[in-house]
């Protein structure tokens, strides 16, 4: 057999090994943490979907997740609550992949190859490993790295952090051009980290300003931002990060669009988001 034929069998060895139920119970909690983060309903309907499960199959997950104390008895057939023992350990578990994943892109995997082989590293590596490795991505990193769609979170102390912005025009990135949004906000975003979130918020000068402020979800597509009072937040995880030895995160940066109320973004709306952590 050649070293091709080889590492191809390797592989498809690797994609094909089926999850423990333990691990499919924890990658069902931990998607549920994630949907209750991210304001999204919990359903058992959604979860089939997600996963590719039968109603048969994701009821016997989900009465797993009830013995062990991760759900509440189900009101009906569909809605799912968390306990509070439920959201803790699916924040573990979150805690947990976004280590590995971030781990493995460092170590030069792909952002799709890493999420998919974080998902399995996740269940079977003990603490020590996962704090060892935690340490290394927060002071060992030899040189600059992306990171995608990072919790900050598990980066930085709860509290609230200033960064200097820009939002600049798409098609003058060398050198850039501040676009005219720009002039709309003032020039610092606040980050703030919660034990359940991250957030980078913009604060608009005036209330006059009737376009609104959409980004580019990796899953969901584009996805207009909150609005409150003239701050518009982001989840921090929609940036992409770079990483460097002498600071935990120096840059991010996310595709936005602004348009007005009623409509859908469009390429010629599109600016990029600049953000930089002091």
């Amino acid at each position: 057999m050649n070293e091709k034929k080889g590492q191809e069998l390797t592989e498809d060895l690797a994609s094909g090994m089926p999850c423990s139920k333990r691990e499919t119970v924890e990658n069902m909690l931990e998607q549920l943490c994630h949907w209750r983060k991210n304001s999204c309903p919990l359903s058992s309907s959604r979860l089939c979907e997600k996963f590719q499960l039968s109603r048969r199959e994701c009821t016997y997950y989900l009465k797993k997740m009830l013995e062990y104390g991760y759900i509440f008895p189900l009101a009906n057939a569909d809605e799912i609550q968390l306990t509070s023992f439920g959201i803790a350990r699916g924040e573990e578990l979150g805690y947990r992949h976004e280590t590995f994943k971030q781990f493995l892109q460092l170590a030069g995997v792909k952002p799709e190859d890493a999420e998919e082989d974080a998902c399995r590293i996740e269940h079977v590596a003990g603490e020590k490993t996962v704090e060892s490795i935690c340490q290394f991505i927060n002071s060992g990193v030899p040189s600059e790295r992306i990171l995608h769609h990072s919790d900050l979170r598990f980066r930085y102390e709860p509290g609230t952090y200033e960064m200097g912005m820009g939002i600049y025009e798409m098609e003058r990135l060398c050198p850039r051009k501040l676009a005219q949004e720009y002039f709309w906000y003032k020039e610092w975003i606040t980050l703030e980290i919660s034990k359940e979130k991250s957030t980078c918020k913009l604060i608009r000068k005036e209330e006059s300003q009737s376009e609104k402020l959409w980004y580019m979800d990796r899953d969901a597509g584009w996805l207009q931002a909150e609005e409150k009072e003239c701050t518009i937040c982001i989840p921090a995880q929609e940036f992409e990060f770079i990483i460097c030895p002498s600071d935990p995160i120096i840059e991010g940066e996310l595709l936005i669009a602004f348009v007005k109320e009623g409509d859908l973004p469009v390429e010629k709306a599109c600016r990029e988001l600049n953000v930089h952590i002091s």
